[in-house]
This record gives structure tokens, C-alpha cells and sequence, in this order.
């Protein structure tokens, strides 16, 4: 614009000119139009082809970890830098280490944090949506509270808006709770899908859904092969219109090779997905590429 106008400025002639001065003067700024149009055009067609393959959204339970060295191995990770939205769970924040904010700016992201609870008296910890993309202001509610005698968390959702190049997506990130049964799993992703509401365009859902597939005896005890809680999530997901290209994959809790780990898509058609190893977590990362 700025451009434009400086053209017009400089080069604009007065009805007294000469007529070849004022011919030499169009002609000019007909070329540096030219010129102006076709960059925008060339930026534009880089832009499409820079997602031609798809918009990835990857998700990661971090751990708690936090300080500048995990900040580097995030960045460092191959399919977590290439990440266009980034979910990450038990991502801790406090004056010691802000990780999401920290990782944004690392990677050149926007991002928002929404805490769960005290952790300790350093950190609270919650969840985290990074973009690559403008993004709306985070909405966030509390899911049912379950007791389940120790380690004890207060669960959340939370959601944004993202301006994709192809449009808006709503992208929502949870942490479930473990060491539960079908009733009280399905109480919660009620929950989570009641928090979407009345959203019927494209949207993602991804996170720990804590999926085990076992039957918990008083919260403690765990009997396998009784209950699939996997089964129970991609039935839910389903009657809402939710699908995964994930489910044939391998697991995503070092511990035993659980599959905790999830993303879901509504709207959007999955292009590739993946188990990334990583080394940095108690958990590996899953991700999806996706179009409109």
C-alpha cells in the first residue's frame, strides 16, 4: 500500500507536462504495478505450496519437565518443530520456567496456556495450544473431579480458534483422568464434548486420554483385558463425528506401550499420521497432517 502510494506521489504528472513526460511517467508506473502484482501473487503461491501437504497438529505429554533444556530438545525434535498446532499436557508454568511461552518463542509460535492446578510450590500445571497461526483467546472448564486415593488431579479442557490458510479450526486439547472405568471415562468426554457445544465446523481434539485398557479395582488395583477404554473413546468420538488415522499404531506410554495419546479429527480429511519416539517424556508424541 505504502508502495502504491509512493508511486503515485513521485510520479503523477500535471495536466500543464509535457505529454511524452507524462506518456514516460504511466509507462513507469505501469511496470512497477506489474512488478507489485506479481510478487503478491508469487508469495501467495509459495504460501499454498508451503501447505500443499497438509497442516500438522501434534500432541505430547510433557512430563513436567521445564527449564532451557527441554525448551532445546522440543525445538530440536524433528516432528514437534515441524508442528503447525502443538497440543502439550502437564506442562508446568511458573516464575522458574514459563514452558509454553518459552517453547512459542523458541519455535515462533503464538501460544496459550490455561493451569489445572498447583502442582507444588514452584509450578501449576495445565495445558498448552501453540500455533503457527493466528489464534482466538483460550476457552477452558473444569471436567468431573474423581478420587482416586493418590495422585489425585484436577482436570480441565481447553480450546482455541485457529485461522488455518484454509480456514478456521477449532482445536481442543484434554487431559483425562487415569486409573478410572468406562462410567466415569464417558462422564468426562460427555463433558468434553458438552464444552464444544454447538461448534459444528472443522475441529481437532487431542491429548491424554489415559486409555488403558484395564478394569481399575478401587482406583489401585489393575485387572487387564477387561474393559477397552481405547474402545470406549473411539466409540464416543465416533457418534460425534470424530474419526483417528491413529488407531493402528504403536503406543504412546513408554511404560508397557499403552496407547494413551489421541487425536481426533471432525471435518477435516487426515492426510498422514505417526508415533514419534521421544526421549526427553514419559510419553511418546502422535501427530496428524490434515486438509479441509
Amino acid at each position: 500500500m505504502f508502495e502504491f502510494k509512493n508511486i503515485l506521489t513521485n510520479h503523477l504528472i500535471t495536466g500543464d507536462e509535457a505529454g511524452n513526460e507524462g506518456f514516460q511517467s504511466f509507462f513507469s508506473i505501469g511496470r512497477r504495478l506489474v512488478r507489485i502484482c506479481t510478487g503478491g501473487l508469487m508469495l501467495c503461491a509459495v504460501c499454498s505450496c508451503a501447505y500443499a501437504a497438509g497442516i500438522r497438529v501434534a500432541s505430547l505429554n510433557l512430563d513436567k519437565k521445564f527449564g532451557p533444556g527441554i525448551v532445546s530438545k522440543i525445538a530440536a525434535q524433528d516432528d514437534l518443530r515441524r508442528a503447525d498446532v502443538l497440543l502439550l499436557q502437564e506442562i508446568v508454568d511458573g516464575p522458574e520456567s514459563r514452558v509454553a511461552a518459552e517453547v512459542a518463542a523458541k519455535l515462533g509460535l503464538h501460544s496459550a496456556f490455561e493451569p489445572a492446578f498447583q502442582l507444588d510450590s514452584r509450578f501449576v500445571e495445565g495445558l498448552a495450544i501453540l500455533s503457527r497461526f493466528p489464534m482466538s483467546a483460550p476457552d477452558m472448564t473444569r471436567l468431573s473431579h474423581n478420587d482416586v486415593h493418590f495422585h489425585t488431579r484436577k482436570r480441565i479442557v481447553m480450546a482455541v480458534t485457529v485461522e488455518t490458510p484454509n480456514g478456521p479450526v477449532r482445536i481442543v486439547n484434554t487431559h483425562l483422568d487415569n486409573r478410572i472405568n468406562q462410567s466415569a471415562k464417558l462422564v468426562q468426554l460427555k463433558e468434553v464434548q458438552l464444552f464444544i457445544g454447538s461448534y459444528t465446523g472443522p475441529c481437532i481434539i487431542g491429548g491424554d486420554f489415559n486409555t488403558g485398557n484395564f478394569r481399575w479395582y478401587s482406583h489401585v488395583l489393575p485387572v487387564p483385558g477387561v474393559q477397552s477404554l481405547n474402545a470406549v473413546l473411539d466409540k464416543s468420538m465416533r457418534e460425534q463425528g470424530f474419526q483417528t488415522p491413529l488407531g493402528a499404531g504403536p503406543g504412546t506410554l513408554h511404560f508397557l506401550g499403552l496407547k494413551l495419546d489421541w487425536i481426533y479429527l471432525r471435518g477435516l480429511t487426515a492426510l498422514d499420521s505417526g508415533v514419534t519416539p521421544i526421549d526427553f517424556s514419559d510419553h511418546n508424541s502422535v501427530w496428524v497432517t490434515f486438509e479441509r
